[in-house]
């Protein structure tokens, strides 16, 4: 066997009081997972902590952008908070 090294799922989520991202980010990050997978579009570079960096792109077979209100009901102002999940593969 061997580790896959293309199509890898990686899966950002943060711990419940982190990640937290604001609606209006949450609109920008829906339009990029919109962007069709394509030979010079919908493709990101990705850095981790450490300096490792991949080239990823949405996972589309699943919710690529989860986004929950951290108050607990939906937000109304662009700067209301969001815990996120993001879901990605690696080109």
């Amino acid at each position: 066997s061997a580790m896959r090294q293309a199509g890898r799922p990686i899966t950002l989520a943060g711990a419940i009081d982190m990640a937290w991202v604001t609606r209006a980010t949450v609109a920008t990050l829906h339009e990029w997972a919109a962007v069709p997978l394509g030979a010079s579009s919908g493709r990101f570079e990705l850095t981790l902590a450490g300096s490792r960096v991949f080239v990823v792109a949405f996972r589309h077979g699943e919710a690529p952008v989860e986004a929950e209100p951290v108050t607990g009901f939906p937000a109304r102002s662009s700067s209301d908070f969001y815990r996120l999940t993001l879901r990605l593969m690696e080109i």
